[in-house]
């Protein structure tokens, strides 16, 4: 199968060689282990649904039978998907290094609290956790210009007897070197309503007005430097944030220009990966997928270190940035 690579650009030179001689023959050998992980999936499911369905029929504790029949069930379920999932990572992970290393960037599967973390945290771009996993880091660089991108995976659980633990942020952040130096801090959040005074992210930091109604119902903003933040939030740029959501199946996005450096949080759940175990392994579109979820890092990039003459309406590229 040919692979298409989502644009011209010059990163992409070749890969369609690189799949044939370099990924595909991985995939094929990675192939036995993907049947196996969802023989032993269907194995347990069958097997935890009759024990299930014995329980609630046969089972010698009433109405606790429907208790402890759908415990049956979820414990199962939740084993089936976790032993599937260990192989979908350990061949995804064998996948990403390859692509990364043909892109020339740094590639980590899992990870521990990241450097960055911090700058996030501080500004106000993650919500109070205190569980936490953090994977698919990515290092690398495009147009003269560093940038991270890692998935992050916060929960926040609740103490007491009734205990319970929920998702509070499951998605992407990404730390661009943004191409002008700037002074003050600027961040921007997701309007929230009534609820915006709490997502200021400090006593310094002022209210920015932007410059359209359109934007200043989309997003709120704030600065500790007015006329800087006017400059960096210009109409191209919240654009590109708004296109940014929809391109990544996202939402409440977040960002600031602090120290030399863009920050983004967007909430995407899992993004960069090689797609679903219950298809044959060796298919271009695992890999075209990929690429296109680089070449949305790589448009964020091009429009902050370059500027645009006219509003761009859906996807665009470095072909339409002057």
């Amino acid at each position: 199968m040919t692979l298409t690579t989502p644009s011209g650009r010059p990163e992409f030179d070749g890969f369609s060689a690189f799949y044939e001689t370099e990924i595909a023959p991985y995939l094929r050998a990675r192939e036995g282990e993907r049947r196996k992980a969802v023989r032993i999936f269907a194995a347990i499911v069958a097997a935890t649904g009759a024990l299930s369905g014995a329980i609630f029929a046969l089972g010698p504790f009433g109405e606790g039978n429907f208790q402890l029949a759908f415990f049956a069930l979820m414990l199962g379920a939740a084993g089936a998907v976790w032993l599937l999932n260990r192989a979908r990572s350990d061949i995804g992970h064998g996948l990403l290094e390859r692509i990364c290393g043909r892109l020339g960037f740094t590639y980590l599967l899992k990870l521990s609290r990241p450097d960055y973390y911090e700058r996030f945290k501080s500004l106000g771009l993650l919500p109070t956790h205190n569980r936490e996993a953090w994977e698919d880091e990515v290092r690398g660089a495009h147009g003269g210009a560093n940038f991270v991108l890692c998935e992050a995976n916060l929960k926040y659980k609740s103490s007491g007897k009734n205990s319970s633990t929920r998702t509070v942020f499951h998605g992407q952040l990404f730390v661009i070197d943004y191409p002008k130096p700037f002074m003050g801090e600027t961040v921007l959040k997701r309007d929230i309503g009534v609820f915006n005074a709490l997502a200021k992210p400090g006593s310094h930091f002022q209210k920015v007005g932007l410059v359209s109604s359109e934007f200043e119902k989309a997003f709120e903003a704030w600065s500790t430097d007015q006329v800087e933040a006017r400059d960096l939030l210009d109409p191209i740029v919240l654009e590109r944030f708004l296109e940014l959501e929809r391109l990544f199946g996202g939402k409440k996005l977040r960002a600031a220009f602090t120290g030399g450096k863009l920050l983004v949080a967007i909430e995407t759940g899992d993004r960069l990966n090689m797609g679903s175990m219950f298809k044959p392994l060796e298919s271009a579109e695992r890999v075209e997928t990929i690429l296109k979820e680089f070449d949305v890092v790589f448009d964020l990039i091009d429009v902050l270190l370059k500027r645009v003459d006219k509003r761009l309406d859906g996807a665009f590229s470095v072909d339409q940035i002057r």
